[in-house]
């Protein structure tokens, strides 16, 4: 499975260079922000 995204990934990283970076970046705050909206509202519901 891990090798299928791999090779995904590459294809469109080959196609598109800067989609990769872009991808990296939306990953990155995407994960930022549902991390810190799990922690608003633990904070809030205690």
């Amino acid at each position: 499975m891990k090798s299928l995204i791999g090779c995904t990934f590459g294809k469109v990283c080959n196609d598109i260079p800067g989609a990769c970076i872009v991808l990296q970046m939306i990953l990155v705050v995407v994960l930022s922000s549902v991390l810190g909206y799990l922690f608003v509202t633990q904070e809030l519901l205690q």
